[in-house]
C-alpha cells in the first residue's frame, strides 16, 4: 500500500466519522420538530400511560403516528408556557400541563396535540 492509498483511506475514515457524528447530532433536533409523529414511537408506552385531568388518555395514536412527542418548549416571562408545534409558537393552555413528576424524560418537554388542540403538556427542563 502506498503513501498515496493510506491518505485516501484515512481520509475516507476521517468522512465516514464525521458523517456518523453529524447523524447523531440531527437525530435529537428532528425528535423536537414539533411535527406530528416525530419522536412518538420511542415513547409510545409512556405516552399511552398519560392520563389528562379529566382521566382521558392523552395518546390517541398508534406508535408510528401518535399525536404526543417531543417538543420544544419554554417558559415566558409572564409564567404562561408556549411550545413549537404546527410550525409556530403556541401557547400552552395551563388546564393540559401536566405534574412534573410524571415526565420520565425530564430534559426534555412532551406535548399531546392533535388539530391544536393539546391535550396534554410535560414541561421539560432547561426550557426544551
Amino acid at each position: 500500500m502506498t503513501i498515496r492509498d493510506r491518505a485516501a483511506a484515512v481520509l475516507a475514515l476521517i468522512l465516514l466519522m464525521a458523517l456518523g457524528a453529524a447523524m447523531v447530532l440531527i437525530e435529537p433536533a428532528r425528535a423536537q420538530s414539533g411535527g406530528r409523529g416525530d419522536g412518538h414511537a420511542a415513547n409510545h408506552d409512556w405516552y399511552r400511560t398519560l392520563k389528562t385531568k379529566s382521566g382521558w388518555s392523552c395518546c390517541s395514536g398508534d406508535e408510528g403516528h401518535g399525536d404526543c412527542r417531543p417538543v420544544q418548549a419554554h417558559q415566558r416571562q409572564d409564567g404562561e408556557w408556549e411550545a413549537y408545534f404546527s410550525g409556530a409558537w403556541q401557547e400552552i393552555p395551563s388546564d393540559a400541563i401536566l405534574r412534573d413528576e410524571l415526565n420520565r424524560v425530564p430534559l426534555h418537554a412532551h406535548i399531546c396535540e392533535r388539530a391544536g388542540f393539546v391535550y396534554c403538556f410535560l414541561r421539560g427542563g432547561g426550557g426544551t
